[in-house]
């Protein structure tokens, strides 16, 4: 990526499932511009993947109010699920994104450095395979 600019994925994209420690993670980046959006991308991702034990998430969005952003574990460990797909998209310089981390539970604790470390890893994962435009580009 060249340059300081801000940027906002193509299209939506569903990486690999990653595995670690028989759990599986999968992320999705969801083109979005408004709230309204952000929830019905939620809903169905959760509807799609509906035997995952965790759909944690973040989003940024850029309008004429200025920047919104928030994240959430959907039950994780607090601040080890979300936070960390959020400081993804921000060290990205992505916008109007919303990025899940599906997690299927695979019976063996990875504790909270091991969950951090993995929304991570499965987060940037995914930013990186799906090439990014700049944000004022159609």
């Amino acid at each position: 990526m060249e340059g300081f600019g801000f940027y906002k994925i193509k299209e939506k994209s569903r990486g690999p499932p990653i595995i670690e420690k028989k759990s599986k993670f999968i992320a999705t980046a969801v083109p979005v511009r408004s709230i309204s959006e952000i929830e019905e991308a939620v809903k169905e991702i959760k509807k799609e993947m509906k035997k995952a034990t965790h759909n944690a998430f973040a989003y940024r969005i850029v309008d004429e109010n200025g920047i919104s952003e928030d994240w959430d574990d959907d039950g994780e460990v607090k601040g080890c699920a979300g936070k960390p797909i959020l400081n993804i998209l921000q060290g990205f310089s992505v916008f109007n994104t919303l990025l899940i981390v599906t997690r299927y539970y695979g019976r063996i604790h990875l504790g909270p450095a091991g969950l951090i470390r993995q929304y991570s890893n499965t987060a940037k994962d995914l930013i990186e395979r799906v090439g990014l435009k700049e944000l004022n580009e159609n």
